[in-house]
């Protein structure tokens, strides 16, 4: 299980491993990253994430609501983090937990502080309806980096999420079912993806610490500090996320932001390609839909029938 409890012999193992030879417990080299997997669910809004065993599932939701008197004009976007015993047994069921709190709020900064979705665009009349988008993210497995997997999670989640088409005439409002007609993507302007290192302390006092990209569990446990750069598909710098910990120099940040830069732009491809495939495969399936009940195949069946009888 991804989650068992760590030995402090295992901790302690990985600590010297890397600090004499710069070796990971799993074999990785220092800048190495785990597999990106991604999954879309059959609901629009639905999205599993893994970073090698690490997995987060999130679903996105939407509704309509009056807006806050201090952004008439804007939609609301809130996010709810669920770390439970089901991803590891140091999470306590029923209540949030602060590692809970601290994602949520993570995610939070990186998706709606970058201004990744437009919140003007969720606007439907000014004042009184706008849309409300959740999004409710549950880690299934934590293997580290868990921060990571629930952020890019949740962008998915963004990304694949479908709001009604919705018609304003006078002052009635429709909502317009699936069926009826084609519902409509989020407006996303960029797509912040975070990509997170570990910090080691040297023996000896050495200023330039030992680091890792995408640290599994046991690494995290045996870090001194964490940093993590968050990037777009442009290349362009998000922000940063430093909980304390080692102090690191600004150059050593600068290297790791293009390191992450390179990394997001894998992910990102990958996001879209798994996104084109996913609408593909939705476009066929309304494609045979409609194809059951063309008129010459009703027609076929019509006079097949007639000439059974006539025999």
């Amino acid at each position: 299980m991804a989650g068992a409890p760590l030995a402090r012999s295992e901790v302690e193992f990985a600590l010297r491993a890397l600090r004499a030879e710069n070796v990971r417990a799993d074999g990785r080299a220092l800048a190495a990253y785990r597999r990106f997997g991604l999954r879309f669910g059959a609901a629009h809004g639905e999205a599993e994430v893994s970073l090698g065993p690490t997995r987060a599932l999130a679903v996105c939701s939407g509704e309509v609501v009056a807006p806050p008197p201090e952004r008439p004009s804007e939609g609301r976007l809130t996010f709810h983090v669920e770390l439970g015993p089901i991803a590891s047994p140091g999470f306590e069921a029923g209540r949030p937990s602060a590692q809970a709190t601290a994602v949520a709020n993570f995610v939070e900064r990186l998706l709606r502080g970058s201004k990744a979705v437009d919140a003007e665009a969720l606007c439907i009349v000014g004042g009184q309806k706008v849309w409300s988008i959740r999004v409710d993210v549950r880690a299934l497995d934590d293997d580290g980096n868990l921060g990571d997997a629930c952020a890019i999670a949740a962008l998915c989640a963004l990304l694949h999420f479908r709001k009604a088409e919705v018609e304003v005439i006078g002052e009635t409002m429709k909502a317009y079912a699936a069926d009826e007609r084609v519902p409509v993507p989020l407006s996303v302007h960029h797509l912040p993806v975070p990509v997170t290192f570990a910090l080691f302390g040297r023996d000896g006092g050495d200023s330039d610490p030992t680091w890792v990209l995408d640290p599994n569990r046991l690494e995290e446990a045996a870090a001194g500090g964490t940093l993590c750069v968050a990037v777009n598909q442009h290349g362009e710098l998000c922000g940063l996320n430093k909980p304390g910990g080692i102090p690191v120099d600004f150059a050593l940040v600068e290297r790791w932001t293009e390191l992450a830069a390179a990394r997001v732009k894998e992910i990102v491809g990958r996001i879209q390609s798994e996104l084109d495939a996913d609408l593909a495969k939705r476009r066929q399936a309304r494609r045979n839909v409609h194809r059951r009940y063309e008129p010459g195949q009703l027609l076929t069946v019509e006079w097949a029938e007639r000439a059974a009888a006539g025999a």
